[in-house]
């Protein structure tokens, strides 16, 4: 994926943000996530990641079945809080990185940021349980004790929030039209 998307556009490549909210029991839309973006749904429409630069106050939104997807290149600059909204009554599973290799992944549930971990160093955890996602990180501390060189991480990444969601990106997402919206707007 991360080939193909060089081809492309490296932005997502350098920074980007996925994000999986899974309600516990009424369904959750897209409308739903966006507004707790502070977006506003009336103005959504549909462009292809790709054809669409660097910007931290957008962001792409897939419903796939109970689940939604949030594709963007940040959240936001107040991430706790941002992940608080989104995982009220709901399970959140976000990998970050940007360009300068700052980077987490979160584990939140019904408001409370239970695991954050620096993906390079998946060791370093803070929250409310930081090892509640240790049994699915061998992927992340393999590569860190072999040291394998740059960038390496964010694939892995992505890996494990597939493996923790059974949801998943393509290449081919990125080059497909997807909902569009601006964030932060109040």
């Amino acid at each position: 994926m991360f080939e193909q998307l060089r081809e492309v556009s490296a932005d997502f490549e350098e920074s980007m943000c996925w994000t999986v909210i899974r309600p516990h029991q009424a369904r959750l839309t897209v409308d739903d996530v966006l507004r707790r973006l502070r977006g506003d749904p009336d103005t959504m429409t549909t462009y292809r990641p790709v054809d669409v630069g660097y910007d931290d106050d957008v962001v792409f939104l897939e419903q796939r079945g109970d689940a939604v997807i949030v594709v963007g290149y940040s959240v936001g600059s107040d991430e706790e809080d941002v992940l608080r909204r989104l995982s009220q009554d709901a399970t959140v599973h976000e990998v970050f990185w940007l360009i300068n290799n700052f980077n987490r992944l979160y584990y939140a549930v019904d408001g409370v940021l239970v695991t954050e971990l620096d993906v390079l160093c998946p060791q370093d955890r803070w929250g409310a349980d930081p090892d509640a996602l240790t049994d699915h990180l061998d992927a992340l501390r393999d590569l860190r004790d072999r040291e394998r060189g740059p960038f390496p991480d964010w694939e892995t990444a992505m890996a494990t929030v597939e493996s923790l969601t059974g949801l998943g990106l393509d290449a081919g997402w990125f080059d497909r039209p997807q909902l569009f919206a601006k964030i932060n707007r109040r």
